[in-house]
């Protein structure tokens, strides 16, 4: 019989790290599980049809009240609710707030993010932890397990545009993945920003990083291109920079052409997820709407793209589709990140804190007041 007493975990940041949530590699391997468990189906992320990214707190543009934020594409409060099943079977919530001007206003990271997990059966908490550490790794697993399946075998070179954390979390993963990379390269609009980059990449990844002094010669010719832009300015990646059988992999917003996208191989994270974002993003009025890769929405809705030629990351990792990584066609991952992801490592991090004794217990009561 199952005690009524409810004890949960808290994880602080540094048990997170102790308990080896910074460790790009095994990360690399959970978001594989998440992404094969995803590509058979055996998920279940929020909203009516299974599939919502997560229920965003959308700020009016021009608040009436005093006090009340106001709206913009990094000021924003979000909860992405899922289930993920095979080993895990564990539901898990990851709640954020973001603001892209804390770090030069409160010296706080741009986005401040928690994550719970709780038994799918009985709902009994398990854990609440610390969730930057967490998210930014999974960020930049997902874009590393890209380039595992993605990426061409031969790839020799790295374009990084915007030097920030996410860029950094994707480059580790990137190269942890394709240990045929000998060479890093990255543009950002911040030459301080580009340099620290350079520093801190080089010596921790052992391989040669250095800066360019424009986008385009951060794109043109790479084998592999990366880009985590934050703030409303989204470049265009031009085709003719982009080399034939390349990989332009996307944590976040892009701006490519509509050739580009004829012609690449188009790989979503989940592109039920895509179209769920699209339907909830008609809702809102039409001078707030915000609907990721829209582009690629337009072109399948107008026939220029086949919806049956779009295949997920995640099938493809489950092994029920494939592209020929070999050939000289282009590749275009875009992901806006699921729930999955953050469950499949937090519970990784849970399990280990457990073995090792990290964390503090948490009681919610020894005996419910009602049952």
């Amino acid at each position: 019989m199952s005690s009524s007493k409810l004890v949960m975990k808290f994880l602080s940041q540094k048990d997170m790290i102790a308990a080896g949530v910074t460790d790009m590699e095994r990360c690399i391997d959970a978001m594989d599980e998440a992404f094969t468990l995803a590509g058979k189906g055996d998920y279940v992320m929020g909203g009516s049809t299974r599939n919502s990214h997560g229920q965003r707190i959308w700020f009016p543009k021009e608040p009436k009240f005093e006090g009340m934020p106001k709206g913009g594409p990094d000021q924003r409060f979000m909860s992405l609710p899922g289930y993920l099943g095979g080993r895990f079977k564990v539901c898990g919530n990851k709640w954020y707030g973001s603001n892209v001007n804390n770090p030069k206003n409160h010296g706080l990271p741009r986005s401040i993010l928690m994550m719970t997990l709780n038994d799918a059966e009985t709902a009994r908490p398990l854990a609440i932890m610390e969730a930057n550490v967490l998210s930014g790794m999974r960020t930049g697993a997902v874009v590393g397990l890209s380039a595992r399946y993605l990426a061409r075998e031969d790839s020799e070179t790295l374009g990084v545009i915007a030097a920030g954390p996410i860029s950094k979390f994707c480059t580790t993963a990137i190269v942890k993945a394709l240990p045929s990379l000998k060479k890093v390269v990255v543009f950002d609009i911040n030459d301080d920003a580009a340099r620290k980059f350079c520093d801190d990449m080089s010596e921790k990844l052992n391989i040669d990083v250095s800066t360019v002094s424009n986008f385009e010669d951060a794109v043109k010719g790479q084998d592999v291109i990366t880009s985590a832009i934050s703030g409303n300015h989204t470049p265009l990646f031009e085709d003719k920079l982009l080399k034939e059988g390349s990989l332009l992999t996307m944590p976040g917003r892009a701006n490519v052409e509509n050739s580009y996208l004829r012609d690449a191989y188009i790989v979503p994270d989940c592109w039920e997820m895509q179209k769920t974002y699209k339907i909830e993003g008609l809702m809102l009025p039409e001078d707030e709407r915000s609907i990721p890769h829209l582009q690629v929405h337009n072109m399948v809705d107008s026939g220029e793209i086949k919806e049956s030629d779009l295949n997920d990351l995640g099938k493809i990792a489950a092994g029920i589709a494939s592209i020929d990584k070999a050939s000289s066609k282009k590749r275009y991952f875009i992901s806006n990140g699921m729930i999955l992801q953050d469950i499949a490592w937090a519970m990784t991090m849970y399990e280990n804190a457990v073995k090792n004794g990290l964390g503090q217990d948490l009681v919610m009561w020894d005996e419910p007041y009602l049952v």
